[in-house]
């Protein structure tokens, strides 16, 4: 990967960074010399990212908060602030779903998803917000997903994802007067232990044939976007939703 160097020196939060996309993005960003801050809702899940990112000599302060929580929010910035001093990037990973048809998802499983994905990224936004305003800059950036435009994803998930397209181009344009940008990164298929992909290699192939670029994407395919979002290169840019799911055509069914 690319060094960018303004990035070097830099504080940042990764929500969801034990595993899977916000553990790559996680190392990615200590690669850069950026001061990660990297959260879980159970602590022991962040040994093997803290272990990765200290072994390249970078600075990794691990901090176990529900951030669906808004005092646990609090108290994730807080902490944030107490070891770094201040903020400058914010990249709001935290997701998660499970599948079911709409007529099946009961209102508690329904505002778990949407707690999860969408309400979270508002809570940890808003709590950072005023450090980057009395800094006269900041860089937020969204993780979304291809089911907030495409078919194959429950509906919660999907309604919750498009949620946090849209609470990006809302804040973008509140909070560009603060030298604040928010952008959103919007993968397809990417392959993580977790995900369907690898578990069920037959689908990881109908998915693929559907990509132009013939493969299922990697973390590393996320990350590189996310680079250059957060880099002086796109201190033009905010509000936009950018796709990362190699010319995907259809959603993840």
């Amino acid at each position: 990967m690319l060094k960018v160097p303004e990035l070097a020196g830099k504080v940042a939060i990764v929500t969801g960074s034990s595993s899977g996309i916000g553990y790559r993005l996680a190392v990615g960003l200590a690669e850069q010399g950026v001061k990660v801050v990297v959260n879980s809702r159970k602590l022991e899940r962040l040994e093997a990212v803290c272990r990765e990112i200290k072994g390249l000599g970078g600075e990794v302060l691990p901090v176990q908060a529900d951030v669906r929580d808004p005092e646990q929010v609090a108290a994730l910035v807080e902490q944030t602030l107490g070891r770094f001093g201040t903020v400058h990037f914010l990249i709001n990973n935290a997701g998660g779903t499970f599948w079911a048809p709409a007529e099946e998802i009961s209102p508690n499983g329904w505002r778990a998803v949407v707690d999860t994905n969408l309400t979270s990224a508002f809570l940890v936004s808003r709590a950072v917000f005023p450090e980057m305003r009395k800094n006269g800059y900041g860089v937020i950036i969204n993780v979304s997903s291809v089911a907030a435009f495409e078919p194959g994803s429950s509906v919660h998930y999907s309604a919750a994802k498009a949620g946090v397209v849209q609470l990006t181009r809302i804040l973008a344009i509140e909070w560009g007067r603060y030298g604040i940008r928010v952008n959103c990164v919007v993968p397809g298929a990417i392959m993580t232990a977790a995900s369907r992909f690898a578990r069920d290699p037959e689908f990881a192939r109908r998915v693929a044939e559907r990509v132009p670029l013939g493969r299922i994407g990697t973390p590393d395919d996320v990350l590189g976007p996310v680079l250059f979002l957060l880099s002086d290169a796109a201190a033009y840019v905010s509000g936009a939703a950018l796709r990362i799911d190699g010319g995907l055509r259809g959603g993840l069914d």
